[in-house]
């Protein structure tokens, strides 16, 4: 095994060995025909394969993802392109960094220098690129060797970027110019620390994105692509007053006639099929954690112009939709891209390998088992009971309280299968650096907290000690959810414990709600997220608090320690007698990440 830095110099003094330049170009010494855009999105810092998910078992019982297979599917686009006279781009929709040890450990250093040896082109600012503050971003951003993009970020007031954030590039591939721009979620300010971003506001990116793409035409451009870290997806039911509702459809209907795809991220979702195409627009996303990654063919002019757009053609599972990063098939054949076999890179292989010897023995520890797989969502939620259930409990030096609220978007996996559970699995789920806070709430606090999040567009609080019901058949969908009256989405919060009522709405009109809600004040268990006013939580900043410095994190892993096997019981499963925390009437929300 060389040593890391060995690695590196290896791939950059050889102008990367494995053929993963910034941009493929073409070799024929003609203008590209093609132009064949690869999209990636909130890889969080899964260079590592993984197990697949649920929905991808299907398709390959083998492992997915890894930077190296994503290397090897790129040198067959590569291998493609260099037939067929066209030219490779490679973007990411941001969120890079944040998610795993192997990224969190170096500060996302690893990812950029792995990115540099695949060749991305560009990348967009995800919310999560602050996670570990604007200094820190600032460095990331000065090492790529690929520019990190952000458009529409501002000085509070001013219409003046920091210096660190570039708006656009222009690059040549293949004799044709190519515009892009990258974006942030105008909603970064709720998803982020706001401690983090408090001296920045985030614009709409669409009419910012619509006029650079102009200069950029102006400059030679003539292609012009959009990477944004903004999703497709709405909340349910839909919010007129949401900016970020949609978001990618408004960039797109922004830019008619000036952009011709657009690389979106944020949602963690697949698009396609059915393929989406907005104002004549491809919009594409890849799901999450480097296991997908999507397609757009754009067929040009001798000028350079694109004349056709192919989205997603050939990709399996499913044609339209995005490529699984399989290592093979169910039946056991090498995976292939478009018929061409699809190995891994060894040289991306070693170098993630270098950063992965690291930390390998400390994510390997055994920290305890459950009998029980641990899974987000559905009427059980038990990743989520185990978050909220842990983080009340006084596990690991933590303060105990009687509630707990945990927000969804901060538990970052889908599941724990049951069996051991290990250091790395919990640091998968909660890799952010949150503190425990204990907040102190009225019973009507609690309520309101618990409807908070919901007018934000974000999925139902997650609690501990606590059920509530919320009724959304009461939401009239032509009204902004933030006019409707206090307990009108919300209409009941009971102690799970004693089955005493907390609070209680009888009868709403469209500006006032009729309740009952118990005396005094109880404390309540939450990450410094919220207590900061993350995802909406504003009630909170200012409420009484005592922080007990232990790492959320910290009392995750305390808890399995504490409770070795954790079982359904123990959690309060529904199968196990316990009661659904969360009961919703009519359509929920669905959250952004």
């Amino acid at each position: 095994m060389r040593p890391l830095q060995a690695v590196l110099a290896a791939i950059f003094l050889s102008g990367c060995a494995t053929g993963l330049t910034g941009g493929h170009t073409a070799q024929t010494g003609h203008p590209a025909s093609r132009l064949t855009v690869v999209g990636i999105n909130d890889t969080h810092g899964a260079l590592l394969a993984a197990k697949p998910e649920r929905w991808a078992r299907d398709f390959t019982s083998d492992l997915v993802g890894g930077a190296d297979w994503f290397a090897g599917y790129l040198a067959a686009i590569r291998a493609e392109a260099k037939r067929n006279n066209a030219a490779v781009i490679v973007l990411d929709a941001g969120d890079m960094f944040q998610g795993t040890l192997i990224s969190n450990a170096f500060k996302g250093k690893s990812v950029v220098d792995t990115y540099d040896a695949l060749g991305v082109t560009a990348a967009a600012v995800g919310n999560h690129e602050f996670d570990f503050g604007i200094p820190v971003l600032e460095q990331r951003i000065r090492e790529a060797h690929y520019p990190i993009l952000l458009a529409n970020a501002f000085y509070k007031g001013t219409r003046t970027r920091p210096k660190w954030a570039h708006p656009t590039a222009l690059v040549e591939l293949g004799g044709v110019k190519v515009g892009i721009i990258g974006l942030a979620t105008v909603e970064t300010p709720l998803v982020t620390n706001p401690l983090f971003v408090q001296d920045l506001e985030f614009a709409p990116g669409g009419p910012i994105a619509a006029q650079l793409a102009d200069e950029l035409h102006a400059q030679g451009a003539t292609v012009v692509l959009v990477t944004a870290h903004a999703g497709p997806l709405s909340s349910t039911p839909p919010r007129p007053d949401s900016q970020s509702d949609q978001e990618a459809q408004k960039i797109a209907e922004a830019c008619r006639g000036r952009i011709d795809g657009l690389v979106s991220g944020h949602n963690h979702t697949a698009v396609g099929p059915p393929r989406l195409t907005v104002a004549g627009i491809p919009i594409v996303q890849a799901g999450s954690r480097l296991t997908q990654f999507s397609v757009i063919d754009l067929d040009l002019d001798a000028a350079g112009h694109a004349t056709a757009k192919h989205v997603n053609e050939g990709t399996e599972p499913r044609d339209g939709g995005p490529q699984l990063l399989a290592h093979t098939k169910r039946d056991g054949s090498p995976a292939t891209w478009r018929g061409r076999p699809v190995t891994a890179d060894a040289t991306i292989a070693e170098l993630i390998h270098g950063y992965d010897q690291q930390v390998a023995q400390l994510r390997e520890t055994r920290l305890g088992s459950t009998e029980v797989a641990l899974q987000k969502g559905g009427p059980d939620d038990l990743l989520a009971n185990f978050a909220a259930d842990a983080l009340r409990s006084g596990a690991g030096g933590g303060l105990k309280a009687p509630y707990a609220f945990q927000n969804p978007g901060g538990l970052r996996i889908v599941e724990i299968p049951a069996g051991p559970i290990s250091f790395g699995q919990i640091f998968d789920l909660s890799p952010f650096d949150n503190e425990e806070v204990i907040v102190t709430l009225k019973a009507s606090d609690i309520r309101d907290s618990l409807e908070s999040i919901l007018r934000a567009g974000k999925g139902p609080l997650k609690v501990s000690g606590l059920t509530y019901a919320i009724d959304w058949s009461r939401h009239d969908p032509r009204r902004k959810i933030s006019s409707e009256p206090a307990g009108s989405i919300v209409t009941e919060v009971v102690d799970l414990a004693s089955g005493r009522q907390l609070c209680r709405t009888e009868s709403c009109t469209q500006t006032k709600c009729q309740s009952a809600c118990a005396a005094g004040e109880y404390p309540v268990a939450v990450t410094d997220f919220l207590a900061n006013g993350g995802d909406g939580m504003e009630l909170l900043k200012d409420k009484p608090r005592a922080v007990s410095k232990v790492l959320v994190r910290d009392i995750l892993i305390a808890f399995v320690r504490e409770h070795d096997p954790i079982t359904a019981a123990l959690l309060g499963s529904v199968k196990a007698g316990g009661l659904q925390r969360i009961r919703q009437q009519g359509q929920g929300t669905l959250e952004h990440e």
